[in-house]
């Protein structure tokens, strides 16, 4: 893990911060910031669940079924239930080291 970023040990309250505040719509924003780290999204293979129930039991049986496959597969989901990095996944297994560090990685590029 090469370290080019400012680390923010509180990066998950500066965000929660910011998601109280509200949100400014449009894509120009999150476009710039993905081209900032060469357009990840363009290279993922991403399964996008929406609907008004069951969605985390779908991402859940998705990510099972992806993994026993072989496959390296990073989950999100919304709300968290007990903690802000509970809503990231890498391979089933949460990894609050990596996920402060990636997001402390995209805070820095958008300061």
């Amino acid at each position: 893990m090469e370290v080019s970023a400012i680390f923010y040990p509180d990066i998950f309250e500066i965000l929660r911060n910011y998601e109280q505040k509200g949100s400014k719509y449009g894509l120009e924003r999150t476009r710039a910031l993905l081209d900032t780290f060469s357009s990840p999204d363009e290279k993922l293979k991403i399964v996008h669940i929406a609907g008004s129930n069951g969605k985390g039991s779908v991402a859940a049986f998705i990510t099972n079924i992806l993994v026993a496959a072989g496959f390296k597969v990073g989950t999100f989901t919304s709300p968290e239930v007990y903690s802000y990095a509970e809503k990231f996944l890498f391979d089933n297994s949460p990894a609050e080291d990596y996920i402060k560090y990636y997001l402390s990685e995209v805070y820095s590029a958008a300061m």
